[in-house]
């Protein structure tokens, strides 16, 4: 063989020989690069030393499925992103990736996986023409030219599992996907679609949500639950970083102080400063804590405190701490998407009439304390009785229970409906001067006087009074979006003018019973004065949650004591629903500064007229209560 066909053989050797098998971590730090449009850095990608384990998990052929309950500012959704580039350009194989919903599978699709094609040289000349018109290359579905395909579905659309298989299937933020299909559990049905393949892969990576009801967190816990140890920079000791040991010093008024904020190694109990977080987590290991339940199912958890993100350092997460901690539903948000944990909400108690009594202001009735910018009413409607109650509301829906009565009569008869207009026009006075008459009101159309809501509803339309009906199925949005033009949430024409709007009776429960628990006055605290009898407090607190299971899956619901009455808890649902419609009415930035402005209006112009001139105001009539 000649000198001069040695180089033309090795040459030829070359074009033909396989490329080199690599770990997907060392896939992404070789080819993968970052966007603009959904990277604060476009460039090249870096691979974190947490990363990596859990990218590599994707490509060892003894792990079947990827478990990662996590929590935001970890960098999550670019691994994803790396799976579906290694397996178009260095494995090609059918990849599919299941959204919340098909919007969100649109706008993945829209958001990352566009820009990742356009911007990651190897990818781009498997690109398919997209001008193509056979459909290889759509929104939801992208076939490449060496036999890769990505398909895109929503978990709530069950004709995207039909009739494919795909060797790779992906799920991303599954505790945010629908509680099932008609077709049944989603994850069961993605993972169906790949049985016929032996050298599948299954991953799973989302933020948690509460307690008992969470996807992530009863997959990681089947798995062998690996976490990132990290070595104190003080006695070398390793460790689980915990939001426990996070600690920062108070002033003198007993106020946190986040930029002092600083790690307590829990063997030796020094003080780690954030400037050394680096340091650990580039020593740091993942160890598995638990045996797996499921042959192949690797399980992975990490939180915000190990981020190298500018928006994670530790003094920014106790900051973030403070300003959520005496709010509970914000309080859930932190420990879900920050701690990256499962919330534990007691659902299965309720809210003590006790203890809420215990908290009960000294304003009296029919008294609107300070702070209350616009008042709506909620009304119950009762074989013998209509129950109402007077709420104000004032910035951040901060609430106080203004007044509460239930006026005796058959409200198939006019008399009580003629007392209900006492109650529309009362002007209630307004602590510092002033005074508020209702913006709003909402009567339960649902199973009493039906025919006499609707008529009392259709006569003061203009007064703002409409008719409500409730409904409990979940993840109803509190008040649907009904126009005096619509046709009612059940498709039938409620004739002569009559408005029903349909009101998402669990989801304001829900929202309710959370800020009664709050601790301190400010946005969304529940105020009530004298009102707030003790079979008041008795009512309100009459329902509490309960947890069943729908064709396997975990759901609560609220449940009422047989022998309770809740007139009060309906009162305010209704008077909180009443609120959304009102604040329709107003530019939603602007609202509450605008209602403070009208109020000081009035009360400038009765400063400004002799008290001599001025009429009594008009209070609300009182009624016989039982």
């Amino acid at each position: 063989m000649s000198a001069i066909d040695l180089p033309l053989l090795q040459a030829g050797a070359a074009m033909w020989r396989p490329p080199r098998k690599l770990r997907l971590s060392e896939w992404a730090d070789e080819y993968a690069m970052l966007s603009a449009e959904s990277s604060a850095e476009a460039g090249r990608w870096h691979s974190l030393p947490y990363q990596r384990a859990v990218m590599d998990a994707f490509t060892d052929p003894t792990v079947e499925m990827v478990v990662w309950q996590k929590s935001a500012r970890v960098g999550a959704t670019k691994i994803f992103n790396h799976v579906i580039g290694y397996h178009t350009h260095q494995d090609p194989c059918p990849v599919m990736i299941v959204q919340p919903t098909v919007e969100d599978a649109e706008g993945y699709s829209k958001d990352e996986v566009a820009p990742m094609l356009r911007d990651t040289p190897v990818l781009q000349p498997l690109i398919v023409d997209p001008k193509q018109k056979d459909g290889s290359n759509t929104i939801l579905l992208k076939q490449f030219k060496n036999g890769a395909a990505l398909q895109m579905v929503g978990a709530n659309s069950a004709r995207g599992f039909r009739r494919v298989s795909r060797r790779i299937v992906l799920f991303d933020e599954v505790d945010g996907y629908p509680a099932s299909t008609p077709e049944g559990d989603q994850i069961k049905l993605g993972i169906k679609r790949s049985e016929y393949f032996w050298n599948r892969k299954i991953g799973l990576i989302s933020t948690p949500t509460l307690k008992g009801f969470s996807r992530i967190e009863k997959w990681f816990e089947l798995s062998d639950q690996r976490r990132y140890f990290v070595p104190c920079p003080h006695c070398d000791h390793y460790q689980v970083l915990r939001w426990t040991q996070m600690k920062w010093e108070k002033d003198a008024d007993g106020n946190g102080l986040p930029e002092t904020a600083a790690y307590e190694c829990e063997n030796c109990q020094q003080l780690i400063l954030h400037s050394k977080k680096r340091w650990m987590v580039e020593r740091g290991e993942w160890r598995a804590t638990a045996e797996s339940k499921r042959p192949g199912l690797a399980g992975f958890h990490i939180w915000a405190a190990y981020s190298y993100s500018p928006n994670a350092s530790w003094a920014q997460l106790v900051q973030e701490f403070l300003e959520v901690k005496s709010d509970r539903t914000q309080l859930q948000t932190f420990v879900n998407t920050l701690l990256g944990e499962t919330f534990e909400d007691d659902y299965a108690a309720a809210l003590s009439a006790t203890g809420l009594a215990a908290r009960r202001e000294e304003y009296p009735p029919g008294h609107c304390p300070a702070g209350v910018l616009l008042l709506t009413a909620g009304v119950d409607v009762q074989d013998n009785r209509l129950a109402v109650s007077v709420w104000g509301w004032g910035a951040g829906e901060e609430a106080w229970l203004v007044w509460h009565q239930e006026i005796m009569g058959d409200p198939t008869q006019s008399e009580v409906w003629d007392q209900l207009d006492a109650v529309l026009d009362t002007a209630w006075p307004v602590e510092g001067g002033g005074e508020l008459r209702l913006a709003q009101v909402a009567i339960d159309s649902g199973g009493h006087a039906t025919h006499e809501v609707y008529q009392y509803a259709r006569e003061r339309r203009d007064r703002y009074v409409v008719a409500i009906k409730g409904s409990s199925r979940r993840s109803q949005q509190p008040v649907n979006k009904g126009t005096p033009q619509d046709v009612n949430w059940k498709g039938k024409t409620i004739k002569r003018g009559v408005v029903l709007y349909q009101v998402g009776t669990d989801t304001v429960k829900t929202t309710l019973f959370g800020r009664l628990r709050h601790n301190k006055p400010g946005p969304g605290y529940v105020h009530f004065g004298l009102s707030g009898d003790d079979e008041w407090c008795s009512q309100v607190t009459s329902e509490k949650q309960q947890l069943r299971y729908v064709k396997g899956f975990p759901v609560r619901e609220w449940v009422k004591s047989p022998s309770a009455r809740n007139e009060a808890l309906d009162c305010m649902v209704y008077a909180y629903a009443a609120l959304q419609l009102a604040s329709r009415r107003y530019a939603k930035a602007s609202m509450w500064e605008k209602l403070a402005a009208q109020l000081q209006a009035s009360r400038d112009l009765a400063a400004s007229v002799a008290l001599d001139q001025q009429p009594a105001p008009r209070r609300a009539r009182s009624f016989k209560v039982i």
